[in-house]
C-alpha cells in the first residue's frame, strides 16, 4: 500500500511539474504571439478610455443590406468584365428556356476564386447549373449528376502538394484530370439530344499563392497546364460528333481561368482539328458573381469587356517565359548558396526587356510588315488568337472618328462610336500610341513598343445610335526611360500616333495603314487610317519629365538590378531583347515536355554573394535623437494633417515630428517590429490599435480566426471591364466588409495586387490585374480610392517585380529599369500619384541582389522621393527568411515587419538602442505608421481626450494562473512524495 501512495506522488510530481514547466516556458512564447492569439480569440490586447471622439467613416449599408449590395457589385463586375471571343453566326445569345448541357467535369467544380492567402470561401455560392436554372435555361440532370455523383466526380483538377513558403513545387503533381470519354456511358451521351440546344463546355484552370503552374512537366496535358488535355480534346470531339449527327445544336465553350488558357482548339487551320465551337466566352473567376453568367449567355447582359492578356495559340512564343521559373547560379555549391538555407541560390533574368505581352507580339509584327532587318521568322497570325484590348459584343458596333486636341499639358480625343444593331451596347473605347523608335533610342538601348495603351473609357451605345467617347491622355505619357545615357525620362523627337481600336492589333493595323502600309505588306488585315491623329515633336527633350511631381530629380535608382550597369560589372553582362535585332538577341529556352533550360545562364560572383549576405553594421557614433519625451500631444490631434503639416495649440505649433518624440523606444520597436495583420498600439500618444487582413479578392480572415467577406472577382475581371467606375465601386464594397467586420472594423487590406501578369503561368494572375501596367494602374487607382473612401489603407503588393511565385523567397531579379518604371512599377505609380494610396507590401524577392524590401533606390528613391507616398511600407511575411532584416530594411525605408513572432524584430531593434541612426530610422519609420493610422477609420470614435491604455486579456490571465496552481501542486506533490519515501524508511 505504502509503494502505491509513492507511485501515486511521483506520477503527480511529474505531471504537475511538467504542466508548470509549460506554462511557464510557454507564457513567454504565447507572449511572442499575443497579436495572433488575440485575432483568433476576438480580444483585444489594448483599450481606449475618455471622452468618445467623432466617427469619421461611416459604411453605406447595415451588415444585411451590405451583402445584398455586395452580391450587386460582384455580378455586376462578371457583366462588365466578361469577354466574347468568339460568335459564329450569332450563336449567342441563347434563349432564356434553352435546354443545355453542362460538359465537363470543371462545370461541377467550377473556379471562383485562387488559392493561398488570398483564396475565399465560396461554399455557399451556387452551382453553375443552380444559376443557370435561375436564369431560365433547364440543364441536362443526367449529365450533371454524373459529374457529382457518378464516374465523373472522381476527376477534377489536382494541384500539387507542398507548403507555399520556401519549397518548390513537382510539376509531375499538377493535373488537368478530365474525365476520359471512356468513363461515359451510353446513358450520358444520349441524354444530350433531350438537352441538345447547347453543350456549354468549361475549361478551368486554378492558381494560387506559392505555386506557379507548370509549363513543361505537368502530369498531364503533353506537360504544359495551359494547353488542352487530351481527355479535354477528346471531349470536343465527341461533342462534334454528336453536333454533326443532330443530337446537339451549338457547341459554347466558357474560360473559366484567370490564367490564358491556349486557344489552338478554336482555329482549325491551327490545330488540325474542326471540333465545331459556336462560341466562346472568357469569364475568368467569378467569386460569388456566378448568376451574371447566365444572364451574359441569355443575352440579358451584353458582354462589353476586353481582354487584358494576350490570348495566344501557343504560350511557349512568350521571349519572358524562355527566363523563368528558378534557376541555380551556376556556381551556387561552391558559393555555398541555399534556397532552403539561405534563400539566395536562384535568380531569374528579364531578358525580354519591355517585350511583355502585347508589347512583344505587336511590335514584331509591324517589323515584319514594315521589313525591318534581323527581325527573322514570324508570323503573327498563327502565334496570337485574340490580342489585347480585344472583345465582342452583341451589338454591332463601329468606330466612325477620332479628333484630338492639345490642351496645355494634356492631349484631348473625341472618339465617336455607332450601333447599328437593334440590341443596346457598351463598349470600352481605347486609345493607344505609338512613339518614335528614333536613331538616339536604338544607339542608346531605348526600346519602343509599337503600340501601347494610354487611354480608356466606357460609353453605352444605343440599339441604331451612337455615341462620344472623350479621353484625356496627359502628356507624361510620351516620355520613354533612358536608363543608359539620360538616366532620367526622355521626350523623343518624331511622330507620334494616337489611335482607338478593338484591341491593340486593330490599333496597330489602324496606324500602319496611316504609314501606307496594307495587306500586300502582310498586314493581317487593312487597317482604318481616318482613325489616327498624330503628335510632332520637333526636338528631343530630356529634361520636360525629369523632375518627379515631388521636386526631386528623376534619375537611375536601379542600377543595381541591371547586369550591365550594376557596380562591379566586369563587362560579362546581359544581351537584352532589342527591336533593332530581334533574330539576334530574342532569348530561347530549352523547353520539352519534361525539362526546362533557362536561356540565360549565369554565376554569381564573390560581390553578389558578399551583397545578398550584407547586414547594417552597428554605429554607436553621432546624437542620439529625441525619444520618449514628455507631452501631452496625442493622435487624435493630427487627424487629417499632411505629413509635413502641422497643428498650433495654444499658440505653439507643433508638426508630425513633435507627436513622435514623445514616442519611446520599446514602443516604437513593437510598432516596427510586429505588425502581423495589426499594428500595435501606443499609449503615449493615444494611438489605437488597427486590425489588417488579405483581400485582393475580398477580406479573407481565415489566417487570422475569421471567415471571409464578399468574395469579389479575380482582379483581372474587374480590369477587363475597362471601366473606373465598377473598380471604385468594387473598392467601396471592400470598404464597407472592413467597417462592418465583426468586433472591429478592418482599417486596412492586403491588396490590392499590382504585379504584372509577365507570364501567363504565375501563380497569383488572380490577384493582379494584366500583363499591361497602364490598365492595372489605372483600375487599381480606381479601386484604391474606393477602398480608402471608407478609411481602410491599402497595402498594395507586392512591391516590385515580384511576377512569379516559384522560388519567391529571395530570388534575384536581373532587369534594365527601363522594364522596371515602364511595366512593374508604373502599375504602381498610378494608384500612389492619382489616387493618394497609402502604403505598400514588398516582395519576398531581391532586385538584383538586394532585396526588394531593403531596398534604399525603391523605397526612398522613387516610392518616397519621386511618387511621394507618405503612408507606410510594410513587408510580406517575415518569420522564416533572415534575409528579410529589419536593420536593412529600416535603412531603405520600409517601416513595419509582417510577423507573428512577437520576439524576431523587436529584440533585433533593442540589440541597436544605442545606434542613433537605426533610432533616427525607427523614429521615421513611427511617423509613417502614426500618419497612416491618423487617416484611417481607427480613428473613429476617437478624441483628443482618449487614452489607450494596454490591457492583460483572459487568456494571459489564465496562464498565469494554472502556471501557479501548477507550481503550487508540483510543489505539494513533491513534498508529500519525499514525506511518503522518509515514511516508508
Amino acid at each position: 500500500m505504502k509503494k502505491k501512495k509513492n507511485v501515486l506522488w511521483v506520477v503527480l510530481s511529474i505531471v504537475f511539474t511538467l504542466f508548470f514547466l509549460i506554462t511557464l516556458i510557454g507564457g513567454p512564447i504565447a507572449n511572442n504571439y499575443s497579436q495572433i492569439i488575440n485575432m483568433v480569440l476576438g480580444v483585444e490586447g489594448s483599450k481606449v478610455i475618455g471622452d468618445e471622439g467623432i466617427t469619421y467613416f461611416e459604411p453605406d449599408y447595415t451588415s444585411d443590406q451590405q451583402v445584398e449590395e455586395g452580391q450587386k457589385v460582384v455580378e455586376n463586375v462578371v457583366a462588365n468584365g466578361a469577354v466574347l471571343l468568339m460568335n459564329k453566326d450569332n450563336a449567342l445569345p441563347l434563349k432564356s428556356g434553352d435546354k443545355i448541357t453542362l460538359a465537363s467535369i470543371n462545370s461541377s467544380k467550377f473556379v471562383y476564386g485562387g488559392t493561398g492567402s488570398g483564396g475565399m470561401n465560396t461554399d455557399g455560392v451556387d452551382s453553375l447549373k443552380d444559376a443557370l436554372e435561375k436564369d431560365g435555361f433547364e440543364v441536362n440532370p443526367t449529365m450533371w449528376s454524373f459529374y457529382t455523383e457518378g464516374a465523373g466526380k472522381e476527376y477534377g483538377r489536382i494541384l500539387a502538394s507542398g507548403s507555399l513558403n520556401n519549397y518548390i513545387f513537382e510539376n509531375s503533381e499538377f493535373k488537368v484530370n478530365e474525365v476520359p470519354v471512356s468513363k461515359y456511358s451510353s446513358n450520358e451521351w444520349d441524354s444530350i439530344k433531350s438537352y441538345g440546344d447547347a453543350a456549354v463546355v468549361v475549361f478551368s484552370r486554378v492558381c494560387g499563392e506559392g505555386a506557379d503552374l507548370p509549363w513543361y512537366g505537368a502530369g498531364d496535358a503533353d506537360g504544359n497546364i495551359l494547353q488542352l488535355s487530351k481527355d479535354e480534346k477528346d471531349l470536343l470531339a465527341k461533342l462534334s460528333e454528336l453536333k454533326a449527327n443532330g443530337s446537339l445544336k451549338k457547341i459554347v465553350v466558357l474560360l473559366n481561368a484567370a490564367n490564358a488558357i491556349e486557344l489552338d482548339f478554336l482555329n482549325p487551320d491551327i490545330c488540325g482539328v474542326d471540333y465545331g465551337i459556336d462560341a466562346c466566352m472568357w469569364i475568368g473567376e467569378v467569386g460569388q458573381g456566378i448568376s451574371a453568367v447566365g444572364e451574359l449567355l441569355n443575352g440579358t447582359v451584353n458582354p462589353s469587356g476586353k481582354l487584358v492578356d494576350t490570348y495566344c495559340y501557343d504560350n511557349l512564343t512568350s521571349p519572358a517565359l524562355q527566363n523563368a521559373h528558378a534557376t541555380s547560379y551556376t556556381n551556387s555549391k561552391s558559393k555555398g548558396l541555399s534556397f532552403s538555407e539561405g534563400n539566395n541560390e536562384y535568380y531569374v533574368a528579364y531578358q525580354e526587356g519591355i517585350y511583355v505581352g502585347y508589347r512583344y507580339y505587336e511590335t514584331r509584327y509591324e517589323d515584319v510588315v514594315m521589313g525591318t532587318e534581323n527581325v527573322g521568322e514570324y508570323d503573327y497570325a498563327s502565334t496570337v488568337a485574340y490580342p489585347f484590348g480585344y472583345g465582342l459584343s452583341y451589338s454591332d458596333i463601329s468606330y466612325e472618328s477620332i479628333a484630338m486636341e492639345e490642351d496645355g499639358d494634356n492631349l484631348k480625343f473625341t472618339v465617336n462610336v455607332s450601333n447599328s444593331s437593334n440590341v443596346d451596347g457598351r463598349e470600352a473605347v481605347q486609345i493607344y500610341m505609338q512613339s518614335p523608335y528614333t536613331d538616339y533610342d536604338r544607339l542608346n538601348g531605348v526600346e519602343k513598343a509599337s503600340v501601347e495603351l494610354v487611354g480608356f473609357t466606357k460609353v453605352d451605345v444605343p440599339a441604331g445610335g451612337s455615341a462620344v467617347a472623350e479621353i484625356t491622355v496627359p502628356k507624361t505619357e510620351l516620355r520613354a526611360y533612358d536608363a543608359n545615357t539620360a538616366g532620367t525620362y526622355i521626350l523623343d523627337a518624331g511622330d507620334y500616333y494616337f489611335t482607338s481600336a478593338n484591341g491593340s492589333h486593330e490599333a496597330l493595323n489602324n496606324i500602319l495603314a496611316a504609314k501606307d502600309y496594307t495587306v500586300e505588306n502582310g498586314m493581317t488585315s487593312d487597317g482604318n487610317r481616318e482613325m489616327v491623329c498624330q503628335y510632332n515633336v520637333a526636338v528631343q527633350d530630356n529634361t520636360v519629365f525629369a523632375t518627379a511631381i515631388t521636386g526631386n530629380e528623376i534619375q537611375n535608382q536601379l542600377d543595381h538590378a541591371d547586369l550591365n550597369r550594376r557596380e562591379g560589372n566586369n563587362g560579362d553582362g546581359i544581351v537584352y531583347l532589342t527591336r533593332s535585332d530581334w533574330e539576334g538577341t530574342m532569348p530561347v529556352a530549352n523547353i520539352t515536355n519534361g525539362n526546362y533550360e533557362a536561356a540565360y545562364k549565369m554565376s554569381a560572383s564573390d560581390d553578389m554573394v558578399a551583397q545578398m549576405n550584407e547586414v547594417y553594421t552597428k554605429n554607436t557614433d553621432g546624437e542620439m535623437p529625441v525619444v520618449g519625451k514628455e507631452g501631452n500631444l496625442n493622435l487624435a490631434q493630427f487627424v487629417g494633417v499632411p505629413i509635413d503639416g502641422s497643428i498650433e495649440i495654444d499658440g505653439k505649433t507643433y508638426t508630425w515630428d513633435d507627436l513622435v518624440d514623445q514616442v519611446s523606444f520599446n514602443e516604437m520597436a513593437k510598432l516596427i517590429g510586429q505588425t502581423y495583420h495589426s499594428t500595435a498600439p501606443v499609449a503615449s500618444v493615444s494611438k489605437p490599435a488597427t486590425k489588417d487582413e488579405n483581400g485582393p479578392q475580398g477580406i479573407t480572415a481565415t489566417l487570422t480566426g475569421g471567415g471571409s467577406s464578399t468574395s469579389y472577382t479575380s482582379e483581372d475581371l474587374m480590369a477587363a471591364s475597362f471601366d473606373a467606375e465598377v473598380a471604385t465601386a468594387v473598392g467601396r464594397s471592400m470598404g464597407n466588409d472592413c467597417l462592418l467586420a465583426n468586433g472591429k472594423a478592418y482599417s486596412g487590406i492586403y491588396g490590392p495586387g499590382v504585379n504584372i501578369h509577365r507570364t501567363p503561368y504565375s501563380g497569383r494572375n488572380f490577384e493582379y490585374y494584366s500583363e499591361d501596367p497602364f490598365i492595372s494602374g489605372k483600375i487599381c487607382a480606381a479601386e484604391v480610392s474606393g477602398i480608402q473612401s471608407k478609411g481602410v489603407y491599402v497595402y498594395m503588393k507586392h512591391f516590385a517585380l515580384n511576377d512569379q511565385e516559384t522560388a519567391r523567397d529571395g530570388i534575384c531579379v536581373w532587369t534594365n529599369e527601363q522594364a522596371a518604371r515602364e511595366l512593374y512599377l508604373q502599375a504602381f505609380e498610378y494608384p500612389v500619384v492619382e489616387a493618394s494610396a497609402y502604403c505598400v507590401m514588398t516582395g519576398f524577392n531581391r532586385l538584383g541582389c538586394v532585396w526588394a524590401g531593403g531596398d534604399y533606390g525603391l523605397i526612398t528613391g522613387i516610392l518616397r522621393g519621386e511618387w511621394g507616398m507618405p503612408g507606410f511600407v510594410l513587408t510580406d511575411f517575415s518569420n522564416n527568411n533572415n534575409y528579410m532584416d529589419v536593420l536593412n530594411g529600416l535603412m531603405a525605408g520600409g517601416d513595419g515587419w509582417d510577423c507573428n513572432d512577437g520576439a524576431k524584430w523587436t529584440q533585433k531593434l533593442v540589440e541597436y538602442k544605442d545606434d542613433p541612426t537605426v533610432v533616427a530610422a525607427m523614429k521615421e519609420a513611427t511617423k509613417h505608421i502614426l500618419y497612416t493610422t491618423a487617416n484611417s477609420n481607427a480613428m473613429n470614435g476617437v478624441s483628443a481626450n482618449m487614452q489607450v491604455v494596454e490591457v492583460v486579456t483572459w487568456w494571459q490571465i489564465l496562464i498565469i494562473v494554472l502556471d501557479v496552481v501548477f507550481g503550487i501542486l508540483a510543489a505539494f506533490s513533491i513534498f508529500m512524495l519525499v514525506r511518503s519515501i522518509k515514511k516508508n524508511k
